[in-house]
């Protein structure tokens, strides 16, 4: 039975894009998903409760991202996928009916996307992101049919994630075919940290909600910015302490000089530098990684609740020798006492 706190996204596809223009933006975080029991096989659905207050109550954020790179999304059952997003939703609707739930429903098969995508639609999420499909992809014509077979058996808000944790990266100007083409196709997650490959994007079509991951290198290139998506802002922030937030404000002033002062100051270049090592491991060089035990273990010292185990396979725990320089960051921040 539906709860009274979720209701059912209320956009439909053919009005996507008007939508976007004016209620697709501010600053969301990407949420792990805190495991536990062996193997960690368990999920702590009372972890996650209150890991979403916190973003959307103690920290004020606009919204939440859910079942992406940093909550392992391809670690989870489809039965987990669905349940994580009901939990989120149902809690964020009770604490902050207006958030911006997005959702990244993209999985293994098209036909699973479908699944995840209405689960979503059902619960009332404001839009689902497609993730480029991972393997044996047909390249953009396979990504094309990918995503309008989605489409075309839903009815909601979509956006596209294009990453090169794929293996399969888009050209601006596919990206932007793709747009013209899925009505229901709003916006761009662009998380290839390449800029100037986003600028290109907007100056193709410059009515797209883009989502530029290398937030500060877009917002110099004069990129319109929505805000900060996918990113785990709850490891800058805390309450009486929005550090990104403010950083990110005097950014979009064009204050460039004293957001880098500000940043410096705060300690948040320091936090920032040391989170690098949640998105890179020893045993892949070169290559970009969800590094799922890292991102928790920087929530843990924040006192952020992360479940009894770190990851599941075929991720591994974050080493010991990696969490002194996160923490050295964390302490001459102010965040947390030695």
């Amino acid at each position: 039975m539906q709860k009274e706190s979720v209701v059912v996204t209320g956009v439909t596809g053919k009005e996507a894009k008007d939508w976007a223009s004016e209620h697709l933006w501010g600053n969301c975080s990407s949420l792990y998903t805190p495991f536990y029991g062996l193997d960690g096989d368990e999920i702590d659905y009372g972890a996650l409760r209150a890991l979403v207050r916190h973003c959307l109550v103690d920290l004020d954020q606009d919204g939440i991202w859910l079942t992406g790179g940093i909550a392992e999304f391809w670690s989870l059952t489809t039965d987990e996928l669905k349940e994580v997003v009901r939990v989120a939703i149902e809690e964020a609707r009770r604490v902050k009916p207006g958030a911006l739930v997005q959702v990244m429903s993209s999985t293994d098969t098209a036909k699973q996307a479908v699944e995840l995508t209405l689960n979503a639609q059902e619960l009332g999420a404001d839009i689902c992101y497609i993730l480029t499909p991972y393997f044996e992809c047909s390249g953009k014509p396979g990504v094309l049919e990918y995503l309008r077979y989605v489409a075309d058996r839903t009815d909601m808000p979509l956006g596209f994630f294009n990453s090169h944790s794929t293996g399969l990266v888009l050209t601006p100007e596919e990206c932007v075919e793709l747009y013209r083409e899925i009505p229901a196709l709003c916006g761009l997650k662009n998380g290839l940290l390449d800029a100037e490959h986003s600028l290109a994007i907007h100056k193709l079509a410059p009515e797209m909600v883009l989502w530029e991951a290398a937030d500060e290198a877009g917002i110099r290139l004069g990129i319109p910015h929505p805000g900060a998506l996918g990113s785990a802002l709850y490891l800058y922030e805390k309450p009486g302490a929005l550090l990104f937030s403010e950083w990110r404000a005097l950014l979009m002033l064009g204050d460039f000089e004293r957001a880098d002062t500000f940043a410096a100051e705060t300690g948040l270049t320091a936090m920032r530098e040391a989170s690098r090592r949640y998105q890179s491991h020893p045993a892949r060089p070169g290559m970009f990684t969800h590094w799922g035990a890292g991102f928790k273990f920087g929530a843990s010292l924040l006192g952020l609740p992360v479940g009894d185990h770190p990851a599941r396979p075929p991720q591994t725990a974050f080493p010991d020798d990696l969490k002194q320089p996160i923490r050295e960051a964390y302490v001459a921040s102010g965040f947390i006492e030695s």
